[in-house]
């Protein structure tokens, strides 16, 4: 027995999905940590997307950083549970 899924593609999809991603992309925060824990950078995920654009080569030389181990980059969002109002910090 097969399922089949759905999608429709309209104005209305499209809309709140664009939401979605740019309410999610608001909540998040970019951290540049060392490893030790000392924290270098803490930006809004908004304002380290325009500088990447603006200056790609910060974002090659953060990439040689972490992959040297000198540095720790996540990015966290909080999600606020809509039942308890506890909020809930995760990253990547």
């Amino acid at each position: 027995m097969s399922t089949k899924k759905t999608f429709n593609m309209d104005s209305e999809n499209l809309t709140n999905g664009f939401q979605k991603a740019f309410d999610a992309i608001q909540q998040s925060t970019v951290r540049i940590t060392a490893k030790s824990g000392k924290e270098y950078i803490s930006l809004p995920l908004l304002f380290a997307i325009v500088i990447g654009i603006i200056f790609p080569v910060a974002i090659i030389v953060a990439v040689i950083l972490t992959l040297t181990s000198f540095i720790k980059i996540a990015v966290e969002r909080e999600v606020k549970d809509n039942e308890s109002g506890i909020k809930v910090i995760g990253h990547k």
